[in-house]
């Protein structure tokens, strides 16, 4: 993917957020080797943007990082993309804005518990423990990676969708 692309893909802009930073490793990115691109702004730590390519075509989103709840930290918590468990701190709550031309509609969200390093390709390439009836290990990891990439498709595909059930005034 280019600059161009990734930076017109991601739909849940506010127009005030015109300005989409890439990270400085953006044209070092093995592409072949990852099924989506996470990464956070160093301007605004809470700011973070996902993209993947589905259909010959990039997808992305804007995700706010929000703030965790000290009251819960001995928990762990499972992120929802890679299925990684992790200690409470390494996992946190992401919200995408709905776009709308509505600004009243703009305040709905959608959220996920991710990795807060977006780090879940590289837990999608450790190789697991392997018991005597197990597929191959590169099967796993291959299975592993579908799941990845569905899971990330689906959500980013769940805050561009229009036709989404939201409660209407009538």
């Amino acid at each position: 993917m280019t600059r161009q692309e990734v930076r017109a893909s991601i739909v849940n802009l506010d127009p005030t957020e015109k300005m989409v930073r890439l990270p400085a490793w953006f044209d070092d990115t093995p592409w072949h080797r990852i099924d989506y691109l996470g990464w956070r702004d160093m301007r605004a730590p809470k700011r973070a943007y996902l993209v993947t390519e589905a259909d010959d075509q990039a997808l992305g989103v804007l995700l706010r990082q929000a703030p965790n709840d000290a009251a819960h930290a001995s928990r762990a918590m499972m992120c929802d993309l890679c299925r990684s468990t992790r200690r409470f701190h390494e996992v946190s709550l992401f919200t995408a804005r709905l776009p709308s031309r509505d600004k009243r509609e703009r305040l709905n969200t959608l959220g996920l518990l991710l990795c807060t390093d977006l780090d879940c390709a590289v837990k999608m390439h450790t190789r697991p423990v392997r018991q005597p009836f197990d597929p191959s290990v590169d099967e796993l990891i291959a299975g592993r990676r579908e799941g990845l990439r569905s899971r990330t498709i689906a959500f980013i595909r769940s805050v561009t969708d229009t036709q989404r059930t939201t409660r209407r005034r009538k």
